[in-house]
């Protein structure tokens, strides 16, 4: 009978940390997702378009082995998906596609005129992860932590893109 109680209790002790674990984490990733939530880009939201986003991706992945790139073709994507992503709430499907075909746009931008550069990879392998969350209707794998990855990056392609622009302007 000692042994049944000690288990209960055992028990009733492991639901009690992993409820306080639990709130610590939520309590970490509010921390975490408020000051990037203060930093917006100024774009213009755009409603996200799925089926333009799943021709945007066979368009980046088929000049992803093209070795002369349309500039600006690949500005307007960068443009366009910037617009789906400040229009998708994060954390959510279309925006994990719209922040991925964005890198995809923006490194093949950056890319070389060879098309065996390592970047046209990541290129790819950007439109595959973007593929991956237009077939999913749930929200990002990942959870909290996934959607503030994206945010992050999208920051991340949004400063990279102010350099390059700057630097256009000094030419």
């Amino acid at each position: 009978m000692r042994w049944a109680f000690g288990l209960v209790a055992l028990l009733v002790a492991m639901v009690v940390a992993l409820t306080l674990s639990s709130r610590q984490a939520e309590r970490s990733v509010r921390a975490v997702n408020q000051p990037i939530g203060s930093l917006k880009e100024n774009v213009e939201p755009e409603a996200f378009d799925p089926v333009a986003a799943t021709a945007l991706a066979n368009r980046l992945e088929a000049l992803a082995d093209e070795s002369a790139l349309p500039v600006d073709e690949l500005r307007q994507a960068v443009v366009t998906t910037a617009a789906w992503a400040a229009g998708s709430q994060p954390g959510s499907a279309p925006y994990r596609a719209a922040v991925r075909l964005r890198g995809a746009a923006d490194t093949l931008l950056s890319s070389g005129e060879d098309s065996d550069d390592p970047r046209r990879d990541t290129a790819r392998r950007l439109v595959r992860e973007a593929r991956e969350a237009l077939a999913s209707p749930l929200a990002q794998p990942g959870g909290p932590t996934g959607a503030i990855r994206d945010q992050l990056e999208n920051l991340q392609y949004s400063h990279r893109e102010q350099i390059e622009g700057a630097e256009r302007a000094e030419e």
